[in-house]
């Protein structure tokens, strides 16, 4: 199942006559079962995404030099790399990363 969030919209002003009411507490169902809770289910992509975020945060870390050389061929426009190389790179990590 999942859920479409909708779009944050305040509550009117309260009176300041008005006195506030407490929330009402939610029912219990017929047979004495409390109301279904929310529940979220992330896409595909979304898990996909999450699975590379913890994958790189167990990483043994970043290879400093070639981030620098990389940093320096951006700013020196001199980085190029083939949607071929991009797409080899991408299915490797995807491939290597747990689902």
């Amino acid at each position: 199942m999942t859920n479409t969030i909708q779009p944050y919209t305040p509550l009117p002003a309260m009176d300041a006559a008005t006195p506030a009411q407490p929330a009402a507490k939610p029912q219990s169902g017929p047979a004495g079962q409390a109301a279904q809770a929310d529940s979220v289910t992330l896409s595909a992509a979304a898990q996909t995404s999450a699975a590379l975020v913890t994958a790189a945060r167990g990483s043994a870390g970043v290879n400093q030099p070639n981030v620098n050389a990389i940093k320096a061929a951006l700013a020196n426009g001199s980085y190029n790399v083939t949607p071929e190389v991009l797409a080899r790179a991408i299915s490797t990590v995807l491939s290597e990363t747990p689902r």
